[in-house]
């Protein structure tokens, strides 16, 4: 019988009838789009057609399935995709990533930012500082274009963003009177996050300052990215590359459900 991830088979549930829903709701989960009949349904659950057949109309009454009249296949809905849209959003995204970005300053003894786009800009969303005496000082709620830090071109290319389609983001950069960065430039920055699976950035968004990133993309095709911040005296090629390595070890390990570490690494 199938178990919700996370779920200890050996332990009961404290409600059947709502530990029997989340049953089938993963058996329609791991059905895809070509749906399952309800004999189908009540084989891979183990449970009796009439009580599975209860069941899922009492899911289907709330958007968390759909029976097609056509075929009399059931198949997932739409409510949690809709449910896990919400919990996903912005400002829920601190709180998911909260451990990434806790342990990796831990380990790298570095600022981390968490960042997301926002139009051709990243928004840094929440920091965790390191108990180093040399900061690098920043401000969550801070916007910065994306093409200049290691945060947006991580996601630029975890989204698989085309080369004439990064033409406003490289725009973006001749506004603020920062650093400009061009469109061949941004495309080649791009191309190199995407193939080794981190970012970088090399004092080109704040002078003496260098950060890698990497981005994670969630469900919907959107992306959250995570960074590491230093001083570009201790930040040299090898170092990181080092870094690079211990974002997509972290993120991996301990990033929320619903988002996926794209690129080589």
């Amino acid at each position: 019988m199938p178990t919700a991830p996370g779920s200890d088979p050996t332990s009961s549930s404290p409600v059947g009838s709502v530990d029997k829903a989340l049953v089938l709701l993963d058996v329609l989960a791991e059905a895809g789009p070509d749906g399952l009949m309800l004999r189908e349904i009540a084989e891979a659950s183990g449970f009796h057609k009439a009580s599975s057949h209860r069941i899922l109309q009492a899911l289907a009454h709330r958007g968390f399935a759909v029976q097609d009249p056509s075929d009399q296949r059931y198949r997932l809905g739409s409510a949690p995709i809709v449910l896990a849209e919400r919990y996903s959003r912005g400002d829920h995204l601190p709180a998911l990533f909260s451990p990434v970005l806790a342990s990796v300053s831990r380990s790298s003894q570095e600022l981390v930012h968490l960042g997301t786009m926002d139009g051709t800009n990243v928004l840094y969303l929440d920091k965790v500082e390191p108990e180093r005496t040399l900061r690098v000082w920043s401000r969550v709620g801070n916007r910065a274009p994306a093409a200049r830090t290691a945060l947006g071109r991580a996601m630029l290319a975890a989204q698989g963003v085309p080369g004439a389609a990064l033409a406003p983001y490289a725009e973006a950069t001749t506004a603020d009177g920062g650093l400009v960065v061009p469109l061949d430039r941004l495309q080649e920055v791009v191309d190199e996050a995407r193939e080794r699976g981190w970012s970088a950035e090399v004092q080109e968004n704040e002078q003496g300052i260098a950060c890698v990133g990497v981005a994670a993309l969630r469900f919907d095709g959107r992306a959250a990215a995570v960074s590491i911040t230093g001083p570009a005296e201790r930040m040299d090629e090898e170092r990181r590359a080092e870094l690079g390595a211990l974002l997509r070890e972290e993120l991996e390990r301990l990033g929320p459900s619903g988002f996926t570490v794209t690129g080589r690494g």
